[in-house]
């Protein structure tokens, strides 16, 4: 089994854009640092705790994740935020003020996000979006190679290191 230093860091951010009714969606995700998978990834309306909570409620079952590490955000320092953390045997960590270069996955992956999917189109409903959301989140975990996980997906990356593999990904809203 291959040993890594970055065992257990999940990463997680936040980030907005508009659908072409002009409302304002916000999206949450938690990746994993070793295998750049998505563990979760949620939208909502409001950028409130509950977003992060719910980020944080259906990430995918993970054997030995240790740090839960985000940016300074007022959702991510709130004490029930860091309470729910703890209760899932996380350690919290919180970049520096103002260094997105503290959380360089997380940035990254908004960017390919936003490339590959919002930007890909203009979205007329929540619903067309999410479709689309989806499509691509999975096709990220199964099949889309990186330079960091030896350019294979991230699922298959686990695979090759017999660390488990993020099962399909369907719930994409606060319930």
């Amino acid at each position: 089994m291959k040993e890594s230093f970055d065992l257990g860091i999940v990463f997680s951010d936040m980030f907005e854009f508009r659908l072409l009714d002009g409302s304002i969606l916000r999206g949450c995700f938690a990746l994993l640092k070793q295998t750049r998978q998505i563990l979760s990834l949620i939208f909502d309306y409001s950028m409130k705790a509950n977003l992060v909570h719910a980020t944080i409620n259906s990430m995918s079952e993970q054997d030995d994740l240790y740090i839960w590490h985000t940016d300074q955000g007022k959702q991510y320092g709130a004490g029930k935020t860091i309470d729910l953390v703890i209760e899932k045997g996380l350690l919290p960590s919180m970049s520096r003020a103002g260094t997105p270069t503290d959380n360089p996955y997380a940035e990254r992956f908004v960017g390919q996000f936003k490339h590959a999917v919002v930007r890909r189109q203009k979205y007329p409903d929540l619903g067309s979006f999410l479709y689309q959301a989806e499509k691509w989140i999975n096709f990220y975990n199964e099949a889309r190679p990186h330079e960091g996980t030896e350019m294979l997906s991230p699922n298959q990356y686990a695979l090759k290191y017999g660390w488990k593999t993020v099962p399909y990904i369907t719930q994409l809203t606060v319930q």
